[in-house]
């Protein structure tokens, strides 16, 4: 029995490992999009760097909110999490540029 649970223990710390290993979040200079904890590989990743934000020229406040939220959303990023009020807080500001 206790070779069993060696085996087993085995098994999924070498599961654990592999899955760490999949998973590439990095900060790459002013690489915002995997400062969000996006995967570089990840599809969240590629829309987010490819995005085109509207100009905020005539928008309300809360349309820019509303369309910031919209967007790190698309990013699959969970809400209400320090990264998601930091890519909402990233989108308002290029929004509010115009």
């Amino acid at each position: 029995m206790l070779g069993r649970i060696v085996v087993i223990s085995a098994v999924g710390a070498a599961a654990a490992m592999l899955g760490a290993c999949s998973v590439e979040t990095r900060v790459v200079g002013e690489d915002v999009c995997a400062g969000y904890g996006l995967s570089v590989s990840s599809s969240e990743y590629r829309k987010c760097r490819d995005r085109e934000a509207k100009s905020g020229k005539g928008y309300t406040p809360e349309q820019r909110m509303t369309a910031s939220r919209s967007a790190c959303q698309s990013y699959r990023i969970a809400p209400y999490t320090e990264n998601f009020e930091r890519c909402v807080r990233n989108e308002y500001a290029y929004r509010s540029q115009g």
